[in-house]
């Protein structure tokens, strides 16, 4: 990006990750230096910010700049409230998902919405960027946060239609983060096929006779009886022999890595990904990381009032979350995206949370709708001889051919990069494996879960003294965020080229690169320099109020509102140091003084005094207040649903969701331009279809 000048002035990292990815592809960045270590690494600081091609800031004043990216809390327009990033995680409605049911809810570690925002910020620039545009990009961080860890559970609630009784929506998904003989070890069972061999690895094959554990929510009912089967097996193994054993059948299963220990796993070694114990660029452009230099970049025309990405044909081999949401970022901002499924193989996002009582019960799948707006779709065989060679013509006819199977998967169908660039020269081929194309777990299958214990972003998330904990699903997001960047600065080449964006070094980055990635063990809910600060219970079902206390004259405010006799005495409370030293005892009073209290009356006392708190939204129905985030969707099998589309505004764009998420097989005879009787043959003969053939 030589010639590409960004200035950014940030004090979060949403801002400073923006800056860092241009940084860290060859522009010129210029910071002001709020934030320094592994975020300013690559920039120019300066006093003063010189005029600029992107400008990237926490406010929302007039700019000069052609292309102007705005990161704040609640977004342009938004609310002018006192906030922090666990304030926002209440908003959000992620604390009501995190945690165990007979506990306090419990936040995400390692402040991941920020992370994720700085890289969608940086995405939305570049595209402005490609597309010769001027553009403003607003990023709102608690629309990001309901986007990264809600697991759709709004889509869920809606299709379901749930009724508004308060329900504990906190659970412990197993198997997840368990015990060995020598440390802990991670899976993420994503099929029925993993469920059955995770049965046969515990050496528990009579379970697969018991209808009620092969559910999700049978285990849950048996949580107890459930776990104790579980870890009586994976006490008495080391986490080397399980992860060994694991391997041999398929199953996702992970080290659980701390910031210390993921820096010495063979597996990074290999791939060189840590530079003087910092992470490298998560991405590679034609096998290296990208390094500052190199001639100026060309950019794309696009005419005034189109999406920055029009004309950009990309075909979209991606599945789960990821790898779709790549896609659907990419056909939001204007490509014309084509989804290519199986019925032998369809997206596993389909199948996730599906109720099959239902008739088209794949077509009705909360992940799968949330993550695959303006999308065609088609269905190919690719171990059928004619269905390969269709995809082979498409690959022939695209500008983005993008992936995030197994390495194997393509490689096994001669459209590995080599094939695939014999096919089509000028190609862009976007590959998005768990663990990488190169390196000792290459081959290792690897979903969210998988990647997030492997990262050390488990290991930031959990109460004090118990297990690692999964945050809900942030490393899938930022992992198809950060490969659209690295897809769009390929763009810029103007060629064919080869862009690898393994989704776990995209998680290392969140992990590695935070406060709390300091801190050995877990800590609960509380942030580093802040003090107090939890969820704590108030009156009625699941009602719970979120304070943070970030300076001394906040906790003046909340020690003359609450008057509780002790605090307004002890003047060591008087200094953060004296707070965190008394943490736990504040807790336990806090939680005395707020139950009983409403808690919409109590947030609102407490933001009259400039103290951040929430109350703890519920995620079923967060639709209803975060309008910027979700838009009404008319499914031809659903029809009409509300859904989260891309967590962003950007200038010109009234509405993202132009076509809904595409049906299985929905767009075969328009797409492939075939005769109703080529339709009838290949469709016979199961090389394409509209309903998954295992159904």
């Amino acid at each position: 990006m030589a010639g590409l000048r960004v200035a950014e002035d940030s004090r979060t990292i949403a801002g400073a990750y923006a800056g860092k990815l241009f940084a860290d592809c060859g522009a010129e960045v210029f910071t002001t230096g709020r934030l320094d270590g592994f975020l300013s690494y690559g920039k120019r600081v300066v006093s003063s910010l010189p005029p600029a091609d992107v400008l990237i800031r926490e406010t929302d004043e007039p700019a000069d700049a052609p292309i102007t990216v705005d990161i704040s809390p609640y977004g342009r327009g938004g609310p002018r409230r006192p906030w922090t990033d666990f304030t926002l995680q209440a908003e959000s409605g992620s604390l009501r998902l995190r945690g165990l049911p007979d506990s306090y809810p419990l936040m995400a570690g390692g402040r991941p919405a920020e992370w994720v925002a700085g890289a969608l910020a940086a995405g939305g620039a570049l595209a402005a960027v490609l597309g010769g545009q001027s553009a403003h990009v607003d990023v709102a961080l608690l629309d990001v946060h309901a986007y990264v860890t809600n697991l759709f559970v709004d889509a869920a609630a809606a299709l379901r239609g749930d009724s508004r009784e308060p329900a504990i929506l906190r659970h412990r998904l197993s198997p997840s983060v368990e015990p060995t003989l020598d440390g802990w070890v991670g899976f993420n069972l994503a099929s029925a096929q993993n469920l059955q061999d995770f049965m046969i690895l515990i050496e528990r094959p009579d379970l697969l006779a018991d209808e009620e554990l092969t559910t999700h929510y049978g285990r849950y009912r048996r949580a107890e009886e459930w776990n104790e089967i579980v870890q009586s097996w994976t006490r008495r193994h080391t986490t080397a022999h399980i992860l060994e054993q694991a391997a041999l059948l398929r199953i996702p299963c992970s080290p659980v890595h701390s910031a210390t220990t993921v820096v010495n796993d063979p597996h990074m070694i290999e791939r060189g990904f840590f530079r003087e114990g910092r992470p490298d660029v998560p991405f590679l452009i034609d096998g290296r990381r990208p390094r500052p230099g190199g001639p100026p970049l060309r950019h794309r025309e696009t005419k005034t009032g189109q999406r920055p990405l029009s004309g950009l044909r990309v075909l979209d081999l991606g599945t789960w979350w990821a790898g779709s949401f790549a896609a659907t970022l990419l056909g939001s901002l204007g490509a014309d995206v084509l989804k290519v499924e199986s019925t032998r193989r369809v997206d596993g996002a389909r199948l996730l949370n599906g109720d099959p009582r239902q008739e088209l019960w794949w077509e009705r799948g909360p992940f799968y709708l949330g993550a695959n707006h303006n999308k065609k779709g088609i269905t190919l065989d690719l171990t059928d001889p004619e269905g390969l060679s269709l995809l082979k013509r498409l690959i022939a006819e695209s500008d983005v051919l993008l992936e995030n199977f197994a390495p194997r998967v393509l490689d096994n169908l001669g459209l590995d990069w080599e094939g695939v660039h014999a096919l089509n020269p000028a190609l862009v081929m976007l590959r998005m494996p768990a663990f990488g194309l190169t390196g000792p777990l290459r081959e290792r299958v690897g979903y969210a879960q998988t990647v997030e214990q492997y990262s050390g972003l488990c290991w930031t998330t959990g109460y004090p003294g118990g297990p690692p904990t999964n945050p809900s699903g942030p490393s899938d997001p930022m992992g198809g965020a950060n490969a659209v960047f690295a897809l769009l600065a390929a763009l810029r080449l103007g060629r064919g080229v080869l862009v690898e964006a393994p989704l776990v070094e995209a998680a290392i980055t969140m992990a590695t690169g935070s406060a709390e990635s300091s801190v050995e063990g877990r800590i609960g809910n509380r942030t580093p320099g802040i003090a107090p600060q939890g969820a704590y219970p108030c009156a009625g079902t699941e009602s719970w109020v979120a304070i943070s206390v970030m300076t001394d004259d906040q906790w003046a405010s909340l020690r003359d509102l609450a008057k509780l006799p002790r605090w307004l005495t002890d003047s060591d409370l008087d200094r953060l140091a004296g707070r965190e030293a008394q943490h736990d005892l504040m807790d336990r009073e806090l939680a005395e003084w707020t139950a009983g209290q409403d808690a919409g009356e109590l947030v609102a006392a407490l933001r009259e005094r400039d103290i951040p708190a929430a109350e703890l939204a519920d995620p079923r129905f967060i639709h209803e207040s975060l309008t910027r985030l979700f838009e009404e969707v008319d499914h031809p099998v659903t029809g009409p649903i509300r859904l989260p589309v891309v967590p962003y505004r950007y200038s010109g764009i009234e509405r993202w969701s132009y076509l809904p998420p595409p049906t299985l097989g929905q767009h075969n005879a328009e797409v492939l331009d075939l005769t109703p009787d080529q339709v009838e043959a290949l469709a016979t003969r199961g090389v394409i279809g509209t309903r998954p053939a295992h159904l």
